[in-house]
């Protein structure tokens, strides 16, 4: 292992111990951690009191308090029992399902081009067990998975890692904060309902990843 690498993988398991931290203090639905110093974008976030609670938010790396360099966090984690329904945020085409050692079992959903052009993708992270393979078609609210702890780095906290990618595929290039696309505007978590209507915007838009209780 490189001398890169092994700062990656402190990186990474710095950010699952503050995430065990964090747990401690959320409540189970209804809580959205906040973005705190070393977010450089961040986004007042409105819950749904059924919603089961967000523990770590997307960030890009910047300098907390302009002395400790702290790492990318390219998703958003939302903590909630092992087994919980995860649901696919937008309809789509699984364009992967498996397993690999640092992730565990992992989604992807190719959502296709957008209104405005720029193609959209979303990645299910640390899940039990995968109910759709390679190449299915999946509807908004569909579930896809459910809620796990596997791979290194969920340091067995169960939580889903969710990803957006916007405009690319390339994570470290187009992964974009979640907080941006709910139906319902930037910051307003949008539960999955099946009478939910897209609305006018042409844009991407999402539903939690998470079945609300």
């Amino acid at each position: 292992m490189t001398g890169t690498r092994i700062i990656r993988a402190m990186m990474v398991l710095g950010s699952v111990f503050i995430l065990a931290g964090c747990l401690s203090e959320a409540r189970q639905t209804g809580w959205a951690a906040g973005y705190g110093g070393s977010y450089s974008e961040p986004i007042s976030v409105v819950m749904p009191k059924n919603a089961y609670s967000i523990t770590q938010q997307f960030r890009r790396a910047a300098l907390y308090d302009g002395a400790h360099e702290v790492s990318d966090h390219f998703g958003m984690d939302v903590h909630a029992p092992i087994g919980t329904p995860v649901l696919a945020a937008a309809e789509g085409r699984v364009i992967a399902s498996h397993w690999e050692p640092g992730y565990g079992h992992r989604i992807e959903i190719d959502h296709g081009t957008d209104g405005s052009g720029k193609v959209a993708q979303t990645n299910y992270v640390h899940l039990q067990k995968r109910l759709v393979k390679k190449g299915d078609h999946v509807r908004r609210g569909q579930q896809i998975a459910t809620l796990g702890a596997t791979g290194l780095t969920a340091g067995g906290v169960p939580h889903l890692h969710f990803e957006v990618l916007y405009g690319g595929m390339n994570l470290r290039k187009h992964a974009s904060d979640p907080q941006l696309f709910w139906l319902k505007g930037p910051g307003r978590v949008t539960c999955f309902e099946p009478r939910l209507k897209r609305g006018r915007s042409k844009a991407f838009k999402i539903t939690y990843p998470v079945q609300c209780r």
